[in-house]
């Protein structure tokens, strides 16, 4: 089976995110060392928050292309709760989060 390239964009687009966020805790800033911490950014959290979701995406295609004509009824419905899942977050974290950040 060949990927999509839907898929391979947001695996690329989940390694970018986890090496930004690497990055950006190896970064010394005075502003780190205070109360919250790099928490207190709503950029950071949009971050984590965008990290997580593309890390769901990847999940469920990997969890669709490996379940794909199995026949597996506990199999379809573990899926379709992932996807459920992924919905939910963009739609209720991770798109309001991203565009208020980007404000």
């Amino acid at each position: 089976m060949a990927l999509v390239p839907c898929q391979v964009l947001r695996v690329a687009i989940l390694l970018s995110y986890c090496s930004i966020l690497c990055n950006y805790k190896a970064i010394e800033m005075p502003s780190h060392q205070t109360y919250g911490g790099s928490w207190k950014f709503l950029t950071f959290i949009d971050l984590v928050i965008q990290a997580v979701f593309f890390g769901i995406c990847v999940l469920t295609d990997l969890s669709s292309l490996l379940t794909r004509g199995s026949g597996n009824q506990e199999q379809e419905r573990q899926l379709k709760k992932l996807i459920s899942l992924r919905d939910w977050m963009l739609a209720v974290l991770a798109f309001p989060v991203g565009v208020v950040s980007m404000m």
